[in-house]
């Protein structure tokens, strides 16, 4: 840090990559970083794929100081119709990884965490600052004293282990932590996550189990199967420790089915002790004849041999019901505690699009501390970008899950956020913030 600025001490809510980029880049610029996570240190994940759109690749170009390759890269998007004949819906590029491999990524480049992905961190620099990660502890209360520059936050935070709460100050206080986000929940308790009618039928199969035939449908497309109201999606990601090994990477099966909250309360019962879950049922814990009832039905559909290939061979599968929300405000207090990643907007799945958010947060929240935007720009810019891409995912969902009409109305949507981000990027002189994917310059190799 330059000898004219001020170390501040801050805390992130929330331990998953949000809150992790975030980290990242304020230890970069030299800040006191502390990371609060109620979770353990390693989580049940899923495997769960993980795009790295622009942002991501802008901020590992910037903060990541670790040089393997750890994504799969994908060239198409393509549509496999009943008769199993393919079509083409663009040529563009998406880089994907897993959930673990990212997360264990940012520890190391965070905290220096040793893991079976990383086992070595990267070198420390001088001009670091002091970086923490607190697994099992919990902010569960978020007070403000003294005015101007006297300012300070104090945090009371449960310890899981021990029960005991204990008191943090902090400078600035960045709410990363996710759809329940107990920032959001103080400040904007009116806003919470909604059920969208829809769930995700979801697991992961190593490439090695399925045939040569489906590994060469699957391997350099993210491949959609449409039917009325409902689709399946599988695309290939890396295996264990991120592994990009051909025979060691993992394919990555959704199937979004329409669900009545009547039907939920089935669907969502855990497979062990019968208690009914929110969110997610985790692998494991689907009951039996649950995924029996669906695997009846994807060979009845029937779906396309690979597809029907993968979900057969899928051990572990797990149920995701999908949520949304986006929040009216991304800064609060002056500017002294802000909202980031899905705290702050939930997409839907469909655009791949949440972990470059937490990527485009974390870059705005190192420009407002770095003092190159205000607490108002950074609003602006966070809520701008969280519009439009919400709205997107929306778009996309009623076109594979909702009438033609639906479908409609909710691109006019889109396209009127669209054209409120390009007036504005016009009139600023500034970068428009709707993202897309990256055109397609390579030839498919002979893997």
């Amino acid at each position: 840090m330059e000898p004219d600025k001020k170390q501040l001490k801050v805390v992130i809510l929330g331990g998953s990559l949000a809150g992790l980029m975030c980290g990242v880049a304020l230890k970069h610029a030299g800040h006191e970083v502390t990371i609060f996570e109620k979770e353990g240190h390693v989580r049940q994940s899923h495997m769960a794929g993980v795009c790295l759109g622009l942002d991501a690749e802008r901020f590992l170009e910037r903060h990541d100081r670790l040089s393997n390759s750890f994504s799969h890269r994908c060239l198409r998007i393509q549509a496999l119709k009943s008769d199993e004949t393919v079509r083409i819906f663009v040529n563009a590029r998406r880089d994907i990884t897993n959930w673990d491999t990212y997360y264990f990524r940012l520890r190391s480049n965070f905290d220096g965490y040793k893991s079976s992905s990383y086992p070595t961190p990267p070198q420390e620099s001088a001009t670091d600052g002091p970086a923490t990660y607190n697994a099992r502890k919990e902010v569960v209360d978020l007070t403000r004293t003294g005015d101007g520059e006297d300012t300070k936050l104090i945090l009371s935070v449960l310890d899981h282990e021990t029960r005991d709460v204990s008191k943090v100050e902090a400078d600035l206080v960045v709410g990363a932590d996710g759809p329940d986000s107990f920032v959001r929940a103080k400040y904007i308790p009116e806003s919470k996550r909604q059920y969208v009618g829809y769930i995700a039928w979801r697991g992961t199969v190593p490439e090695s189990e399925v045939s040569e035939a489906t590994r060469n449908v699957f391997r350099r497309s993210v491949t959609i199967h449409l039917m009325d109201r409902h689709h399946c999606l599988v695309y290939m990601i890396p295996g264990v420790d991120g592994s990009l090994e051909k025979g060691q990477r993992y394919l990555n099966f959704l199937w979004y089915t329409n669900e009545t909250p009547e039907a939920l309360d089935e669907i969502l019962m855990d497979g062990i002790d019968g208690h009914r879950h929110h969110n997610i049922v985790p692998s494991g814990r689907v009951r039996q004849d649950i995924w029996d009832a669906r695997l009846e039905v994807a060979k009845l559909i029937p779906l396309p041999g690979p597809f029907l290939e993968v979900i057969t061979k899928i051990k572990r599968p797990f149920i995701q019901v999908i949520t949304e929300f986006i929040s009216p405000r991304a800064s609060f207090e002056d500017g002294k505690v802000l909202l980031m990643g899905d705290g702050l907007s939930l997409y839907r799945p469909h655009t791949a699009f949440s972990g470059t958010q937490g990527a485009f947060h974390a870059l705005k929240v190192e420009e407002y501390v770095a003092g190159k935007i205000s607490a108002q720009e950074y609003e602006e810019k966070a809520l701008r970008y969280a519009r439009l891409h919400w709205s997107q995912s929306i778009w996309y969902g009623h076109f594979y899950q909702s009438s033609k009409w639906t479908a409609l109305k909710s691109a006019f949507y889109y396209w009127f956020h669209c054209g409120i981000d390009r007036i504005k990027s016009w009139w600023t002189g500034e970068e428009r913030l709707l993202r897309g994917w990256s055109k397609v310059v390579e030839q498919y190799d002979d893997e």
